[in-house]
């Protein structure tokens, strides 16, 4: 569990009406779009530079990869920023604005998210620009340079007339696997990992993690698991909810996570001499956030 990661989009969505009575009516809010950053190889990675194009919601499902919007799919674009962001610089619940828009109040069953792989890349620490036209680099699995990534939401995320905020959690540390986690150079698959959060329905959690006997520990990953009631004892078998990871001091601070009852995971980088540690019974509650205290890590 030590390369899971996770990059946050927040979509703040406020809904136009589908009524035609135009008096006495408040205004709609815009729907704006953020991305926030959580953890992979941090160690040796400077930037992950991920281009969005456009993010899109839909109120009916489209398994057939209809990227258009029309009244026959339900889809409607709330942004189309088209450009990159270095989602390494975002973390611990900071968010950079995509953009904003209108769409109409409802259910809306899947969002759509369209990134382009050519302006996509991944700089090391040392200088080198992992892109899918380098060797090694980024493997993106067979997807065209500009694809789109369509998101299911289980339940629907509701849109009021006066809005929301959802967010597109981008799992970074899923969606691009270091072929080598000890030597980043070697390069990256992409398998693509995203969730979608409705986030007046969240909670957070937070704390600080340290090495037995030492100071703090920076760029550990952070990850909340749900346990498989099948297979309790096989943590691979088990989901992830989200992830983040421990800044210079230490401390970290997962944001929007769904509520319920988690084990906090806790690894290390892999370059450490520290390992690491799981923290079971971590309860998430909506409008509240955990905060876990101090997390010592022990040695390898």
């Amino acid at each position: 569990m030590k390369h899971v990661c996770s990059l946050l989009g927040i979509v703040v969505i406020a809904a136009c009406s589908q009524h035609n009575v135009t008096t006495n009516t408040a205004k709609a809010g815009p729907t704006q779009v953020f991305l926030i950053d959580d953890p992979f190889p941090y160690d040796q990675v400077a930037r992950v530079d991920v281009y969005i194009v456009r993010v899109a919601a839909s109120t009916k499902p489209d398994t057939a990869g209809n990227a258009s919007d029309s009244l026959q799919t339900g889809l409607r674009t709330i942004t189309a920023p088209h450009r990159a962001y270095n989602v390494l610089e975002l973390g611990n619940g900071a968010a950079a604005k995509l953009g904003e828009g209108i769409v109409l109040p409802g259910q809306y069953v899947q969002f759509l998210i369209t990134m382009d792989a050519d302006s996509s890349s991944i700089t090391l620490k040392d200088g080198t620009v992992l892109t899918n036209r380098t060797s090694p680099g980024i493997d993106w699995g067979g997807y065209p340079s500009r694809f789109s990534f369509g998101l299911f939401t289980d339940p629907p995320i509701q849109i009021a007339d006066s809005g929301a905020v959802v967010i597109i959690d981008f799992d970074l540390g899923r969606s691009f696997y270091a072929r080598d986690p000890a030597n980043a150079a070697a390069g990256f698959n992409y398998v693509g990992y995203m969730q979608v959060r409705n986030s007046a329905l969240t909670g957070s959690v937070s704390g600080t993690v340290m090495g037995q006997n030492d100071g703090a520990i920076a760029d550990a990953s952070i990850a909340l698991l749900v346990v498989n009631p099948n297979y309790p004892t096989d943590e691979a078998t088990w989901g992830v909810l989200g992830t983040a990871r421990s800044d210079a001091t230490g401390r970290f601070r997962l944001p929007y996570a769904s509520p319920g009852s988690y084990v906090l995971a806790v690894d290390a980088p892999a370059t450490s001499v520290y390992g690491g540690l799981r923290l079971p019974n971590v309860s998430v509650s909506t409008g509240a956030e955990t905060q876990t205290g101090t997390l010592i890590v022990p040695h390898k």
